[in-house]
């Protein structure tokens, strides 16, 4: 096998688990949007068991597939152009330290009180009124985790029509001045 083979199959691996992590990693939001809307409006028993359900996933499927994302997406770029990364790779980058330390920092905290208050609120057979303040904390991190994300995912899909773009723009600019 040629080395030029083995460099393309190690790329194609990455560029899989690269997609796998992005669909783990909104797979698994969406899921938890869909267990929160499903789980808001029932008894106090559902909603805890619902908030522990998310609490769970959060911390071992979005975040798993978060950072298979950015190790991967470090690893390709650094296959494919070395050392001298494009611009758009740090903007990535800038983006996913941003998103992991809102992650930590302010989404993990609520998100844990929030399942802390309703655990309190189905054993006491009231809703917390802690509880509405920290889903609403919650809520508000993970919308702009979620925004970051798809600002991330956006700069992905741009990177590659940038060239494009700027060798049309070059282009145009040789045909002005002849």
């Amino acid at each position: 096998m040629k080395a030029g083979s083995v460099r393309r199959q190690f790329v194609r691996a990455s560029l899989f688990f690269h997609f796998m992590g992005l669909a783990l990693c909104f797979g698994t939001i969406f899921a938890n949007f869909a267990i929160d809307r499903q789980t808001r409006g029932a008894d106090l028993r559902l909603l805890s068991i619902g908030r522990d359900l998310i609490t769970a996933s959060s911390h071992n499927l979005i975040q798993t597939g978060f950072l298979m994302m950015v190790a991967t997406g470090i690893l390709l770029a650094l296959l494919r152009y070395g050392w001298r990364v494009p611009v758009w790779a740090w903007i990535k980058f800038g983006l996913s330290i941003v998103i992991i330390s809102i992650s930590i920092l302010a989404l993990t905290p609520a998100g844990d009180a929030a399942t802390q208050w309703a655990r309190w609120s189905a054993e006491h057979g009231q809703l917390a009124p802690q509880f509405l303040d920290n889903v609403a904390m919650s809520g508000r991190y993970g919308t702009t985790i979620l925004a970051l994300l798809l600002v991330t995912t956006i700069v992905a899909i741009w990177k590659p029509f940038a060239n494009g773009i700027r060798r049309r723009r070059a282009r145009g600019e040789a045909v002005e001045a002849a």
